[in-house]
């Protein structure tokens, strides 16, 4: 999700699109050109008028579709908070020409709408190369764009789309002269959808050993059987719920052989796709390691490849057999790959499990201390990524940190003596605290709880 500063965010992405979409086409006859986003009465008209082309942020209207989500954010019997439900908004622009001579504007409106209408998205790497840009060594951001690089714009779960709007001749009319401003020629946008999200602490849902009946919790399936590759479940070691760091999964289907006659030559694949990498991540599969029913993997299945905890999209590629050209990716499913707490204040957690972590508390007051736990965990934590610790039902952000790391550090204020049970969340993903190798009697993890004294 986006911090507040996304509104901003949003309106300097428009305005660098427009920069750099007029600068591919050739308007040398036009004259020299600015985009900008000031208020219409702020823009220069008359005798001094530019060839200037100005967006306007002038309504902002609640998204329908995601109003609803994450509520309620409150307990109403003792008003703490739960949840931090996002503000979903759909943000509406007039885009507006002005010219120094006769047909300028309605070119460079053109022009404009052109552009927009060649990018109906502003995509995750348009976001980024506007506010988070790479660059030289000494050179730096300028102020405004500084503020506006620290919301999570290009990170939120929706990709921000741009549609054009069609305004009756009384809306323009009441628009114009509610701002005080001569009219020009303008079109009317509407940008969907913005979320903006707060950080703070919320009340997290106790655990729970077991879903239903030996924990099958509800399941579905068609009674066909298609011809190609496809995905069925996945089983992940000790009948766990995500998987960590070099445990090996097994990807179940049917048609998933591949080209089994050509052993020099790969022929099924496993793709994870993840928001936090540019590109899915490809995992060749050997003969050795897959049948028509079952594909094997160990994550991650090469030294070196990094998977960030979170939430993954996997599918297989199958060439089939006798067709080694023929590329079939099957259908997706979902995978957690889950963070793995490996040290406490240096303390190495033993496995199997043991004893919980004995932690002392300081500056107690009215039976209330301070704590600052120092997390060491696996795979390493990005900038972007949403992490908190949640001791039993409370939940702490970490420390911010500003590159790629696998120690984290969560301060605990006014927190009461007591024995927690410890999850490491990253982007919404819990690091494992239940043993479920016995499916029939699933227990939690004593390693994975702390005493606070």
């Amino acid at each position: 999700m986006s911090s507040a500063f996304a509104i901003a965010a949003v309106t300097a992405v428009l305005k660098d699109l427009l920069n750099n979409g007029l600068a591919d086409h050739d308007l040398s006859a036009v004259g020299g050109i600015s985009v900008t986003a000031w208020p219409p009465d702020r823009v220069l008209t008359g005798d001094k008028e530019k060839g200037q082309i100005n967006i306007f942020l002038y309504h902002v209207t609640p998204n329908i579709g995601w109003r609803n989500v994450g509520l309620p954010s409150r307990d109403y019997a003792a008003g703490g908070r739960l949840t931090n439900p996002p503000l979903a908004l759909d943000l509406h622009y007039l885009v507006t020409a002005y010219g120094d001579a006769e047909f300028h504007a309605e070119a460079l409106l053109g022009y404009a709408m052109q552009v927009l209408h060649e990018n109906p998205v502003l995509t995750r790497a348009m976001i980024n190369a506007t506010l988070k840009p790479a660059l030289p060594n000494g050179v730096t951001l300028p102020a405004g764009l500084q503020m506006l690089s620290t919301t999570d714009l290009a990170e939120q779960v929706e990709l921000i789309k741009i549609s054009p709007e069609s305004l009756s001749t009384e809306e323009v009319s009441k628009l114009w002269t509610a701002t005080q401003a001569r009219y020009r020629p303008t079109a009317a946008y509407q940008i969907s959808v913005v979320l903006i999200q707060a950080s703070k602490a919320t009340r997290s849902a106790l655990p729970v050993l077991s879903q239903g009946p030996q924990d099958q919790g509800p399941q579905a399936q068609s009674d066909l059987v298609s011809p190609f590759a496809s995905l069925e479940r996945i089983d992940l070691p000790k009948n766990q719920v995500s998987a960590q760091m070099n445990d090996q999964i097994i990807l179940n289907g049917h048609s998933l052989a591949g080209d089994k006659g050509n052993s020099s030559q790969v022929t099924v694949s496993v793709l994870f796709s993840n928001k936090r990498l540019p590109n899915p991540i490809r995992a060749d599969v050997l003969a050795a390691q897959r049948t028509d029913q079952t594909i094997k993997l160990t994550i991650p299945h090469l030294p070196g490849i990094y998977y960030p905890a979170g939430l993954y999209a996997v599918s297989a590629q199958v060439s089939p057999n006798g067709k080694p050209l023929e590329m079939e990716e099957s259908n997706e499913l979902a995978l957690f790959i889950a963070p793995k707490i490996l040290q406490i204040n240096a303390v190495i957690l033993p496995i199997p499990p043991a004893a919980p972590i004995n932690v002392v508390r300081s500056n107690v007051q009215n039976g209330l201390g301070n704590v600052i736990l120092s997390i060491k965990c696996t795979p390493d934590v990005l900038p972007e990524q949403s992490v908190s610790l949640i001791l039993g039902s409370r939940e702490v952000a970490a420390g911010a940190h500003i590159a790629k790391t696998d120690t984290l550090s969560f301060a605990l204020t006014a927190i009461a003596a007591g024995s927690f049970r410890l999850r490491l969340r990253v982007d919404g993903v819990d690091s494992p605290f239940i043993d479920r190798s016995d499916p029939s009697h699933p227990k939690f993890d004593d390693s994975q709880q702390i005493n606070l004294t």
